[in-house]
This record gives C-alpha cells, structure tokens and sequence, in this order.
C-alpha cells in the first residue's frame, strides 16, 4: 500500500506534469494558429504548412490525452483508489507509479492490454 508522504509526492508530480502539458497545448494551439495564417507562396510552402500543422494536431492530441489520464489518477487519488490496477484490482508498484503517476495497469497486465488492443486492430 501507497504511504501518504509517497501519493503527496505522486500528486505533486501529477500536478506539475499537467501544468507543462497544458502550457504545451497553449503554444502549440498558438503555433499552430501562426501557422494556418502563414501565407503560401507555392505548393511546397503549402505542403510544409500542412504537414507541420498535422504534426502539430498530433502533438496537442496526445498532450490532451495524457492531461486526462492525469485527471483521472488526480480524481483516483481525491477517492483513495490511486494505485489499483483497472484490471487485475491488485496495487501497482510504487516505482512504476514514480516512472509513470498516471499508470492505470500494474506490471502484469499492461502487456496484456497491450496485446488485447494489437489483437483489435487487426481484426
């Protein structure tokens, strides 16, 4: 079982990673806001603004996706449910959550979702 003193440092290092993501999105947006207003003089500048623009989509859509992640585990911890497995309901290692707070799997079932979600794409 999680210690306080180590959720209070899981929470803490939860909240600074969202306040980085967050402040990626806003550039990002605003980058990419710059350049769909960026004026093209020929086809490859249009091609170079397109793709750097999906690029840029791409990027903000996995800095969203973990920012949700993120205020999961945060809701997870207000419920005193941070650290269980979505799977197997057993405790995820302390040193996995240190390498990745917003974990939803222990050690044994991530590779398990992983395959399960390999086996549904290519169906």
């Amino acid at each position: 079982m999680l210690k306080k003193n180590q959720i209070d440092m899981l929470k803490e290092k939860l909240l600074k990673r969202k306040k980085q993501l967050l402040d990626g999105v806003s550039s990002g947006q605003s980058l990419l806001s710059e350049l769909l207003n960026e004026p093209s003089s020929d086809d490859t500048d249009y091609a170079e603004i397109s793709s750097d623009s999906h690029n840029m989509s791409a990027i903000t859509k996995n800095q969203i996706k973990e920012i949700n992640e993120i205020d999961i585990a945060l809701k997870k911890i207000e419920n005193n449910t941070y650290g269980i497995c979505n799977m197997c309901d057993e405790e995820i290692g302390h040193q996995r959550l240190k390498a990745k707070p917003h974990a939803v799997f222990c050690v044994h079932c991530r590779p398990i979702y992983e395959k399960s979600l390999i086996e549904k794409e290519s169906l």
